[in-house]
Formats: C-alpha cells, sequence, structure tokens
C-alpha cells in the first residue's frame, strides 16, 4: 500500500548509513525544503541534527529516482483489447482501431494506473509519447494531462506530440498525416515535438519529415524527439542527416533519438564516422531493451554519447508484456549487452538515472546539495546488487515527501528522531 507524507508537513529530514551508486563507503544525505541540502560521508555524521529526523538505512542502497525517457501512456494496457499483432505494420493498424474508440477519460484512467505503476517501482519522472493523428485527435492528450494532474507532486511528467502514423499522407500506403495533428499539439502547449522516421516503413521523403519537425521545433523553442530507424537493415538509415541537421539548426542536446537500430546493420566505417556526428551534435540516445535487437550500445557508450534506457510500451499490441519496471529493463539490458559485472552495470545503472535526466535537460536532478529531494531507497547493497537480485523498493521519495514504498522512512510530522530497518 502507498504510504504518503502531506506537502504541508515536515519535509526536513535526513538519510545516514546510506550506500550509493558508484561511490565507496556510506553517505548521510540531507533534505528540506524538497531540495538536497548535503551530502557527505557519514563518518561525518555524529548523531545529532538540529531540528531535523534522521533515518538509518544500515547500509542500503539510496539512487536518484529512476528518470524513464521512454514510454507510451497513451496507449498503454491495452493490449486485450485486439488480435495478436505479428509485425510493425499490423501494430500501428490494430492500434488505429483501438485509439478510434479512445475516450479522454479511458486515457487517463490508464495512464494514471501506468504512472502509479512506475512510481511504485521508483520512476519520479518520465516522458510519454502521445499519439496526436485524425483516429484520436488531440483526446490523448487530454487525458493524459489529466493523468499527470492528479499525480502532480508524486511524478513529474513531460508529454511528446507524437505522429505515430506518420508524418505525411501517402495514398495508398499505410502512412496516415498526423504532422499536421502535432503542429496543433504543439500551438496548444505541448513542448516537444516528435516524429517517426522509418524509411522502410513510409514511402515519403525521411529528410522530408526531419526539415519540417525541426522548423516546428524552431518556431515554437521545442525539443525534439524522434522514434528513428526502426528496422532491422541499412535500409532506414536517416540518423546522419538528423546529426547534421541538429549541428546546423544549433540544436545540440535538445534532440533525442530513440532505436537507432539500422546504425547496426551498416558498416564499421560508417557506423564510426555515424558515431562522431552524433557526438558533435550531442544527439541524445534511448534505446529500449523490449526490442532484444538493440544499437551499437556499447560503441556509443564508448565514444562519450549519453545513452539512457527506456521501458518503452506496457502491455499494447506493440509490446504485449511489462510493468512499468526499471529494474527490468536495466536487467534486459545488462543481458543483452553482456554488461554482467560490476562496472558494466554501474554504467547500466546511470542510463535510467543521470543519463535518463540529462537527455530530459532536467536541471536539478543529482544527489547533491540544491538538486531535488527524489530518491529511491532499495533493499539491496549495491547498484549491481539491486539490478541481479531485482531488488525491492522500500521507499519512494519526490521532492522530499515519500510517496510510495512499504517501509516508511519519511517523517510524518516534526519531531527529531532516528529510526531504522
Amino acid at each position: 500500500m502507498t504510504q504518503t507524507v502531506p506537502t504541508d508537513m515536515n519535509t526536513n529530514w535526513a538519510i545516514r548509513n546510506a550506500v550509493l551508486p558508484g561511490r565507496e563507503g556510506r553517505w548521510f544525505i540531507s533534505m528540506a525544503a524538497g531540495l538536497i541540502t548535503d551530502v557527505r560521508a557519514d563518518a561525518d555524521f555524529d548523531g545529532t541534527c538540529e531540528r531535523q529526523a534522521v533515518w538509518d538505512a544500515q547500509g542500503r542502497l539510496v539512487s536518484l529516482g529512476f528518470v524513464d525517457p521512454h514510454v507510451h501512456l497513451d496507449k498503454a494496457l491495452t493490449g486485450d483489447r485486439s488480435a495478436d499483432a505479428v509485425d510493425l505494420n499490423t501494430a500501428i493498424r490494430a492500434v488505429r482501431q483501438l485509439k478510434s474508440n479512445f475516450t479522454v477519460e479511458d486515457v487517463a484512467n490508464r495512464a494514471r494506473r501506468g504512472l502509479e505503476m512506475g512510481l511504485a517501482h521508483g520512476t519520479t519522472t518520465a516522458r510519454t509519447n502521445c499519439e496526436v493523428d485524425r483516429f484520436i485527435g488531440q483526446r490523448a492528450v487530454q487525458g493524459i494531462q489529466t493523468a499527470a494532474r492528479e499525480l502532480a507532486g508524486q511524478v513529474d511528467l513531460q508529454v511528446i506530440a507524437f505522429p505515430q502514423e506518420g508524418w505525411f499522407e501517402t495514398a495508398g500506403s499505410i502512412e496516415d498525416g498526423a504532422g499536421s495533428h502535432v503542429t496543433q499539439a504543439i500551438e496548444g502547449g505541448l513542448r516537444i515535438v516528435g516524429g517517426n522516421v522509418n524509411a522502410r516503413l513510409w514511402p515519403s521523403d525521411p529528410e522530408r519529415q526531419v526539415d519540417e519537425t525541426f522548423a516546428l521545433a524552431a518556431k515554437h523553442g521545442c525539443d525534439i524527439d524522434y522514434h528513428l530507424d526502426n528496422w532491422d537493415s541499412a535500409d532506414a538509415f536517416t540518423l546522419p542527416y538528423v546529426a547534421q541537421k541538429t549541428i546546423a539548426q544549433g540544436w545540440q542536446g535538445r534532440v533525442a533519438v530513440s532505436h537507432i537500430a539500422s546504425l547496426a546493420y551498416v558498416n564499421d566505417a560508417v557506423a564510426a564516422n555515424t558515431i562522431d556526428l552524433i557526438k558533435q551534435a550531442d544527439l541524445q540516445v534511448c534505446v529500449l531493451p523490449t526490442r532484444m535487437r538493440l544499437t551499437r550500445v556499447l560503441e556509443l557508450m564508448e565514444a562519450g554519447v549519453n545513452v539512457s534506457c527506456g521501458t518503452d510500451n506496457m502491455r499494447d499490441p506493440f509490446v504485449r508484456f511489462g510493468d512499468a519496471d526499471p529494474l527490468k529493463a536495466l536487467l534486459l539490458l545488462a543481458q543483452i549487452t553482456h554488461q554482467l559485472h560490476n562496472a558494466g552495470l554501474e554504467k547500466i545503472w546511470q542510463t535510467m538515472t543521470t543519463n535518463s535526466a540529462r537527455m530530459l535537460r532536467l536541471a536539478n536532478h543529482g544527489l547533491s546539495a540544491g538538486c531535488a529531494a527524489d530518491l529511491v531507497v532499495f533493499d539491496a547493497r549495491s547498484a549491481p546488487e539491486a539490478i541481479l537480485l531485482q531488488a525491492a523498493k522500500l521507499a519512494v521519495v519526490k521532492s522530499g515527501v515519500q510517496v510510495s514504498g512499504p517501509l516508511q522512512v519519511a517523517p510524518s510530522q516534526f519531531s527529531p528522531l532516528l529510526t531504522s530497518l
């Protein structure tokens, strides 16, 4: 059962004797007014904290809250509403039928459930794709925004105006022209322009879609988040053009690309040149291990590219399983990339904490003074152990307030105390 601390109660407290990801020793984390005020070695804790409650973690892992950079809340939990989809084409057609019947209330209810599931697993910030097109109009946007308002103060949500149906309308093809609906969503207040660029799926010119999405982003000062080159061959390879366009427009750090599977199918020389371009453009790369066949994840990491991991779809015609648990996505990513040693697992951990926070351009996400007190307590002694053992999330803290978890660690009212497990 979720246990909460009312936001009008004291949030001046601390955690001691904690293990932090990637750091040796035990640590003391002090919080006040929703922010981290101090992180120091636990040896410096003298047993007294004036006007501050202290909880003893007894060597358990305390991490930043997970930042899930790629989800699809609008169609989550609909897998039981349609027949099996055997490929990308049939999944798109199946979702078209489903979302034609979506109401604002339906989307809001399922989005709320999805956010609550993620929150229970330690996700305090997420970015969701939200389809806008002639089948759903702007109803999904309205539903997602309703769910976000209902969970304000527990989880933060960024929303992408996503053209699942393709950008242009091409007669005699599956491409159904969602570009005008994306424009409407951006003009209505969404701040992330989505794209679905796949030269093998759509007959239209992929570079033209890139040009139009960049123009829309420039007009409204928006970031861009693409589903890009999601195909198991070198035939869909618009990634170099996206990187070049990013540099030309000065949008470095503001463009995210998910999947980029075809990078794994070009030859090594082309891949090396492209990764160099990605680095120059500061493209934010998101990988989705539910896909199984991934891009050149380790080469991107070794080149210094910021690589994030997302949970992706959840129980819909595209992905029929999932419960919004970042730990499961991290374990799957570690298995696929053979990063099951401690150093590799620590890097994998960053893909849904510091790296994904950078992708979402969160200004105050970190384990240092002045950052938001968004934390998760795990029943584990390290980040690698948490991934390998799929550790329980004992407590989830948002802005210094406990919002989920079976163990109460945050004070419900002001009174100096020392509690432990």
